[in-house]
């Protein structure tokens, strides 16, 4: 068979798809979407060998692949089905992993649309996907990550590529668990590069990406000890921007750069250091942290729970920080301890009987996180009275310590207490006997 012919079957079998739409049947959509993934290797490699009218109906059937992908992620069984989240993004990755010489030396516009095209849908699906420790390790794997950040290392030019490029690697690095990976792949000092030159490297609407990328990379305690290699306060401290006149504004950068100055604290330097932190940081981080808490997924403006909540245990340790903004807040409604408690119990009481591997890596860390947050209240007496009142956290605090086996988090800071220590150290604070 001719290339032509070849050409001709490809555009055949895609045409199969023009009429699949929202009324179709779950499998349906589900069968359409994994048999064009698997076509779509052939539909680039058809394009070297082309007609003119032949790469223009190629062309056009990108629109069929994007509608199929739109109509399955919009679906109610698409998120249910985490092994069909895996399957997809890791095809996706896989063809690009074909074409990592387009970051290098482009000479096809026609390939480098469906590589930006699946740039794209990959970065829509990275939030449902539930990595593994040796996701992305691969050779083949590792090579196109290199690939892609050696090109937004060498642009200059605020391209169409780096601009998908940066969000694909926002969104990959808010995975906590592929810090470690990334890092393998040389992503580190560049990034402090990426911050420093963000006004003249990056289009207006990715301005910040860099900034967002080095506060997940902090979240990692191997991304911090990498880039504490390069002196990434001065960095910080160097950035100017004009702060929000608004109190409650959870884009203004002061909440970011705060936070990523506390990742790189060590404990010593916080508890004499509060004027750094403003109130109106502590205050939104506070809301943040609230607003997420009672949401559905336990996110709020792109934030997960964990994400402020684990800043705010850290500045906690500073007793100043602590009454300060226990005493006096302007958070929506009133924050109260009586109100903390509440809130982070019936988390603990949701998420805290369902800690498996199985669950949300995220979620499970929001719990070890919590459960440091209600230790170090119980260091401090004046908030004892309203801990021992709290009859269920108190239940889910004795069963942690006679459970310690229940979870053991591979993804825990170092700056953390695990679950045992901490519920043993708060019922010890409170005189209170275990089960």
């Amino acid at each position: 068979m001719d290339s032509s012919a070849d050409c001709q079957v490809i555009l055949t079998t895609i045409g199969e798809f023009y009429r699949i739409s929202m009324s179709d049947s779950d499998e349906k959509i589900k069968t359409s979407l994994q048999t064009i993934l698997k076509l779509w290797p052939d539909v680039l490699h058809a394009g070297n060998t082309a007609t003119d009218d032949e790469l223009f109906s190629l062309n056009v059937s990108r629109a069929v692949f994007t509608q199929i992908f739109a109509i399955t992620l919009s679906k109610e069984f698409f998120n249910k089905d985490h092994l069909l989240i895996r399957e997809i993004f890791f095809a996706l990755f896989s063809i690009l992993t074909g074409y990592t010489h387009i970051f290098k030396e482009n000479k096809s516009a026609y390939i480098e649309s469906n590589v930006r095209l699946i740039i794209k849908m990959m970065t829509s699906v990275v939030s449902v996907v539930r990595f593994q420790h040796d996701d992305l390790t691969k050779p083949e794997e590792q090579n196109l990550l290199i690939a892609i950040r050696e090109h937004i290392d060498s642009d200059d030019q605020r391209d169409s590529l780096s601009d998908g490029s940066i969000s694909l690697i926002w969104n990959l690095c808010d995975k906590t668990i592929l810090i470690p990976t990334m890092l393998k792949a040389g992503y580190g000092r560049n990034i402090l590069q990426w911050v420093e030159q963000r006004e003249t490297k990056f289009r207006e609407e990715k301005i910040d990406a860099p900034i967002h990328i080095l506060h997940n990379f902090l979240r990692h305690d191997d991304g911090i000890d990498e880039l504490n290699r390069y002196n990434p306060l001065s960095v910080i401290e160097a950035i100017k921007f004009e702060p929000s006149v608004s109190d409650d504004d959870e884009h203004d950068l002061t909440i970011h750069l705060a936070m990523i100055r506390a990742l790189l604290t060590d404990y010593d330097q916080i508890k004499q250091d509060a004027a750094k932190y403003t109130h109106k940081a502590i205050n939104m981080l506070l809301q943040i942290s609230i607003n997420a808490a009672k949401h559905e997924k336990y996110r709020y403006n792109g934030f997960h729970v964990s994400e402020p909540l684990t800043v705010l245990v850290k500045l906690f340790h500073n007793d100043e920080i602590l009454h300060g903004i226990l005493n006096k807040n302007e958070t929506k409604p009133p924050t109260t301890i009586q109100s903390i408690i509440e809130l982070f119990t019936t988390f603990l009481s949701k998420s805290y009987p369902k800690m498996t591997g199985d669950n949300d890596v995220l979620d499970n860390y929001t719990c070890v996180v919590i459960f440091n947050l209600f230790w170090i209240l119980s260091n401090h007496e004046r908030y004892h009275d309203s801990l021992r009142e709290g009859e269920t956290l108190i239940g889910i605090v004795k069963n942690a310590v006679v459970d310690p086996q229940r979870f053991v988090d591979t993804f825990m800071p170092r700056t953390m207490k695990s679950i045992y220590e901490s519920a043993s150290e708060t019922l010890k604070n409170l005189g209170i006997a275990r089960l």
